[in-house]
């Protein structure tokens, strides 16, 4: 219902953010594939997974960093949990991002790639990010309830770091290099390919695994953590 309410009145509702993020896809893929001398049907497939699980992560971040805020109104005037909002704006986000896999299978139609069972592990790699996101989303929440501009630095935040997570470049074009950390010290890049690598049928390593494992784990804890101390203060801070 929110999703319709936003897009009505319009012809194919919400698959309007799937063709702009497909003419993004196309248009600046083919350049970045140019610019760094890649094949293309080689590039564009990574690129494509991961700037649609890009989207997903920062949208759910950004929002989740103001979303008692912005219910700020219902959360004053109708006594249900907290955490209905977040998940709200959670199912939200997932339900478009379940629209932009519709691009995935294009470009698997038109630049098709090995299919293999190893791709079911997109499934486990996605409930792990699941967890990351409403963990930070909880906790980001309740921290941007208190302190307002946290809020602005987050969107800033999230602009730099997606320049540091592979997904313009690739791994390969760092790996050996000075700038090699960059892959092992953003979580964003493990969190990545825990479901892009299984969707694209190539191999995860054991490692990624209990390295996304443990991020779930510790936002997780810090997300239950401020929830439980601070959700009976957030209607007195907004």
């Amino acid at each position: 219902m929110d999703i319709s309410l936003r897009y009505r009145r319009t012809v194919i509702g919400p698959l309007w953010i799937t063709l702009t993020l497909a003419a993004t896809i196309a248009s600046v893929g083919t350049v970045y594939a140019a610019l760094f001398r890649q094949d293309i049907v080689g590039f564009l497939p990574p690129f494509a997974v991961g700037l649609i699980l890009w989207t997903l992560i920062a949208t759910t971040l950004q929002e989740g960093s103001n979303i008692f805020v912005a219910s700020g109104h219902l959360i004053k005037a109708v006594p249900a949990p907290l955490i209905v909002h977040v998940l709200q704006m959670i199912a939200r986000n997932v339900l478009i991002f379940a629209h932009h896999l519709v691009i995935v299978v294009l470009l698997y139609v038109v630049m098709p790639w090995p299919l293999h069972g190893s791709m079911l592990l997109a499934v486990p790699g996605f409930a792990i990010l699941f967890v990351v996101l409403l963990g930070g989303s909880v906790a980001l929440g309740v921290l941007c309830a208190r302190f307002r501009d946290i809020g602005s630095a987050i969107v800033s935040g999230l602009q730099f770091v997606f320049f540091l997570t592979p997904i313009i470049w690739t791994e390969d074009s760092v790996r050996g290099t000075a700038f090699s950390w960059l892959i092992r010290a953003n979580p964003f890049a493990t969190l990545l390919d825990l479901v892009r690598r299984p969707l694209l049928s190539q191999p995860t390593d054991p490692e990624q695994w209990l390295l996304g494992i443990a991020y779930a784990v510790v936002v997780a804890v810090i997300g239950l953590g401020c929830y439980a101390r601070y959700r009976h203060r957030v209607a007195y801070w907004l």
